[in-house]
């Protein structure tokens, strides 16, 4: 219970006295305590013996002790370390029964000694009390009043379980045990007493040899996380995850992530910007490495990474049972984790389900619950928030409701309600350190938000109706985080944001048109850091030295700059400007957005750090020749450069290496590209060039079809993307690899490394047997291939290939290569779509036996389908869309016994025959468990899901 775990508030009238007692010799059944003990484990306080005996002994002496005075027993610890287990044990042994019955025990968390005094009723001497997780300050003055108490209620002995330090105060009667966690033999024995699986004993084995203070309840994690994982998890990521939840403060988080409901979309931003606004990771260690170290772990499921940039996580799922295991809670129910400097008790309310307003307002009425909370999470539509339009889950009075109610508010979390207004009582919750307001609807903020001067972070990002923040948003003098990212109406800043000089998170500085001294504003906000986003610098007006402005801001990693593309004429100020506000060199990430100047700011090649450059419509038809002088640079973006001709002014191969880190290239939107250099002295047609990007892995070039000249890219090994782009560059890489002089030579293929590729819309053909050396290959996309008469040679050498998707190729004959399928040995999903020549599964299909998946989508030419689809034995799922002209299914459909899941959708001759037990092919799709049979267009359900 106390150790980091959970404090279950009983309801209704037992709210009144969360104390339960036991006389002597009483027969009553105390199903609370019970309930304790199971959650409890005993079996935690393996290889407590020691502590045990010392406890007992201290209790089997005279109950009142020496002059009249109770002994105190103050048991220490971190959360997890087995404090309240150790307590249950003692309460059971069969001496301290005899002597004291069953206990009065008190759930501490969140109460004051006060709170003691409405004990009611003393009980028959002697008794054992016992404060479970007491959070409160204690002094010798409070022990005597803890004693006063006790003694008020009949206790001869009390126990105490505390994260807090306690001192002993020259107190004979008063003793202090401080609990430290299990050494490797302890923990080995507790784990292997939890009766966990055999699977991973000897790599756990081995890591626990390592460590050292072990707190219990981490062992019970490890145990509980393999048991829910049931053997999945992949031995390379154990030892990982057991070294990270072998930690107090990963059971302290997991604990937390309890708060969530099953399955909700957690995005990372928010679970750290709530670790912070908590107290929970130190300030010594880096909240995002925390968590990716949980993603790391495996703790999380349906992890999705940001597809640009470097793959940062952007939202998972957690674990809810394994959560709720480690904070020994119950749905709905109230977890109590956190600082050891003052109780934090949090709730959490799912605003996604009907009556979630009913509970919350029934939540309410009950104050007592509600006056001391710390934290409330409310949950809205995050995965669909555009679903919730003007569904308004949370109303101006229900929120004013709130507020008046749980006055002791810390943590606020109102993202994502649909909320319209938000009620002037804010003001009133002077302990407020966290507010989020992210995702709604209001166009304006009550002024007395400025009057929570513990305020420390403000969220308000995607309130795209919000036209201003207060104007006297500088009273927030603690304001540490204000992220506004994604108010797109907001036209200025408040006056005097320069006073809030310990800013850290400034997502967004917006220019007006009428604040041409803005930038005095920005001046002092040094401590900034992370990302900044400076909306039209060119309304700047400049005095004095450039380095005043943004070069002491060393902590900032990341800026964007982002001009205004509608004011014309101002190609000279926004040049001015962006010259002015050079940044510190610590800087990583560099964006520029709407730039009409002909020349980039002379401080860009000194940007030593810079790892990311993004130019997005920039309109300057000059070469970038300081590009190849940026060292650290590893993922470069130009979109939408449409008057761009050329990358760099001249080929220069006496640099190497060739843009020494670059990673990622993504060449985007940029129609007037031809070559990646203006000079190209050493790339005509005879002897091709053979500068190469040394380190590069992925590499996306969109709608740049004149780009025929630029780097070789032979150690491509992620991704490759050709959209509407001419694959000359491909074919030069290609070529040079067979060269004497290339790679051949050096043992290193061209593009057999290579993982994804996705080809749509070029003109021309690619070599001839391109795709033998792509033996790598695991997903392949072809689109918009019009002059696509086959299968590409050299198709037959993808043997690592999984995934295939052909798609709108009008003159593709798949059934022109039956022998190329052959080789693929572990294509698993196949999905055609728009391939109008196809009239049936290609010939040689049906030798593809690890075929999981297969998916027709509007092929017009499609009539049937072949016998020898009983052949692929382990189709899963078979899926059938507008194929108008499909009138039957073969009788070997029988024979895919392991078909799961069948769909057929807007296949008007086809679905008459699939209709349960009278249709004609029915005999034929009976044992598929789970059939779709629908006409989408129509909305008419014509078919049956059977589950």
């Amino acid at each position: 219970m106390g150790d980091g775990a959970s404090f279950r508030i009983p309801s209704g009238k037992q709210i009144k006295s969360v104390i339960f007692r036991h006389q002597k010799g009483s027969q009553k059944e105390n199903s609370e305590y019970e309930d304790l003990l199971e959650k409890s484990n005993i079996v935690g306080a393996i290889h407590r013996e020691k502590e045990e005996k010392e406890i007992i002994e201290i209790l089997l002496k005279e109950p009142a002790g020496e002059n009249g005075v109770p002994p105190v027993v103050a048991i220490t610890g971190i959360a997890g370390i087995g404090k309240t287990t150790l307590a249950c044990l003692v309460c059971e042994n069969d001496k301290v029964k005899d002597r004291f019955g069953s206990p009065i025990w008190l759930n501490a968390a969140g109460k004051t000694f006060d709170d003691l005094a409405s004990i009611a009723g003393p009980a028959r001497n002697p008794s054992l009390l016992v404060l479970d997780d007491l959070r409160a300050e204690i002094s010798k003055s409070k022990v005597s009043e803890l004693r006063k108490h006790g003694v008020s209620v009949g206790a001869g002995a009390i126990i105490v379980t505390t994260r807090r330090t306690w001192q002993s105060f020259d107190d004979k009667a008063m003793h202090v045990l401080p609990l430290k966690g299990l050494d490797e033999e302890q923990s080995w024995s507790l784990f292997t007493s939890l009766g966990s699986s055999n699977k991973h004993k000897e790599e756990i084995k081995e890591i626990l040899h390592n460590c050292l203070e072990v707190p219990p309840l981490a062992t019970k994690l490890v145990s509980k996380f393999l048991e829910s994982r049931a053997g999945t998890l992949e031995k390379d990521k154990l030892s990982k995850w057991l070294q990270f939840c072998l930690q107090p403060l990963a059971v302290q988080l997991v604990a937390y992530l309890s708060l969530f409901p099953d399955d909700y979309l957690i995005h990372a931003d928010r679970l750290i910007h709530l670790w912070i606004a908590e107290g929970f990771v130190p300030p010594e260690k880096s909240c995002r490495q925390v968590f990716d170290d949980f993603v790391d772990s495996g703790i999380f499921q349906d992890v999705k990474r940001e597809e640009d940039g470097d793959g940062v996580v952007k939202s998972c799922r957690d674990m809810q049972e394994l959560a709720c295991f480690v904070a020994k809670k119950k749905k709905d129910e109230f977890i109590s984790t956190g600082v050891e400097e003052e109780p934090l008790l949090r709730a959490s309310f799912d605003m996604r389900l009907a009556d979630s307003v009913s509970k919350l307002e029934l939540f309410l009425k009950e104050e007592k619950r509600a006056k001391d909370l710390k934290t409330i999470l409310f949950h809205g539509m995050v995965e669909s928030p555009l679903v919730l339009g003007n569904q308004e889950r949370m109303n101006e009075y229900t929120c004013d409701k709130v507020l008046s109610t749980c006055k002791a508010l810390c943590v606020l979390d109102l993202q994502h309600l649909g909320m319209n207004m938000v009620p002037s009582s804010i003001g009133k919750l002077k302990g407020l350190t966290y507010l989020d307001l992210s995702h709604n609807n209001t166009e304006k903020l009550p002024n007395s938000i400025t009057k929570l001067s513990q305020l420390k972070t403000l969220k308000l990002s995607q309130c795209h109706l919000l036209k201003e923040l207060p104007k006297d948003l500088k009273d927030l003098t603690k304001l540490t985080h204000l992220h506004i990212d994604g108010c797109v109406n907001i036209q200025s800043m408040p006056r005097g944001i320069n006073k809030l000089t310990s800013l850290q998170t400034l997502s967004h500085f917006v220019v007006g048109k009428n604040e041409p001294m803005a930038c005095e504003e920005l001046r002092n906000l040094n401590e900034l850091r992370g990302h900044l986003e400076i909306m039209y610098p060119e309304r700047l007006k400049f005095q004095g030295s450039s380095s005043e402005w943004m070069n002491k801001k060393e902590h900032l990693r990341r800026l964007t700059f982002r001009l205004d593309q509608h004011d014309k004429g101002n190609e000279q100020d926004q040049k001015k400007a962006l010259q002015a506000l050079e940044p510190h060199t610590n800087l990583t990430e560099l964006h520029v957005v709407g730039y009409k100047g002909n020349e980039f700011p002379s401080w860009i090649p000194s940007l030593d750090c810079l790892v990311k450059l993004s130019l997005y419509n920039c309109s300057t038809p000059e070469p970038l020749p300081w590009l190849d002088k940026l060292p650290s640079l590893e993922v470069l973006e130009l979109r939408r450069m449409h008057s761009l001709r050329f990358v760099a002014e001249k080929c220069d191969d006496s640099v190497h290496p060739f843009f020494p880190s670059l990673k990622k290239l993504t060449l985007w939107d940029c129609p007037k590209l031809q070559s990646w250099w203006r000079n190209n002295n050493n790339t005509d047609g005879k002897s091709r060039n053979s500068i190469i990007f040394s380190c590069i892995s992925s590499l996306q070039i969109h709608y740049c079809p004149n780009l025929t000249r630029m780097p070789l890219y032979p150690t491509l090994d992620e991704i490759l993307e050709l959209v509407d782009s001419s694959v000359e560059p491909m074919r030069d890489t290609i070529y040079y690899g067979e060269s004497k002089m290339g790679f051949k030579e050096a043992k290193v293929v061209p593009f057999s490394k290579l993982k994804c590729m996705f080809i749509a819309s070029i003109q021309k053909s690619p070599p001839e047997l391109w795709l033998v050396n792509f033996t790598s290959l695991e997903k392949l996309h072809i689109r918009d291939c019009s002059q696509l008469e086959a299968l590409p040679s050299g198709f037959k050498h993808l043997r690592s290939l999984q995934s295939l998707t052909i798609e709108t190729c009008p003159v593709l004959d798949l059934d022109q290569s039956p022998d190329e399928w052959e080789g693929l040995e572990k294509l698993n999903c196949l999905i055609i779509k728009e391939i109008p020549k196809l009239k049936s599964l290609p010939m040689g299909l049906e030798k593809v036996k690890s075929l999981r998946e297969i998916r027709l989508h509007d092929c017009a030419g499609l009539t049937s389908l072949p016998e020898a689809i009983g052949n692929l034995t382990s189709l899963v799922r078979l899926e059938i869309c507008q194929c108008e002209h499909l009138a039957s299914l073969p009788e070997g459909i029988k024979e895919l016994i392991c078909l799961n899941i069948l769909i057929i959708k807007d296949c008007p001759l086809l679905m008459p025959r699939c209709q349960p037990d009278t249709g004609n092919d029915w005999p034929k799709i009976a044992h598929v468990k789970n059939i779709v049979v629908k006409q989408t267009s129509q909305r008419l359900w014509a078919g049956k899901l059977r589950m």
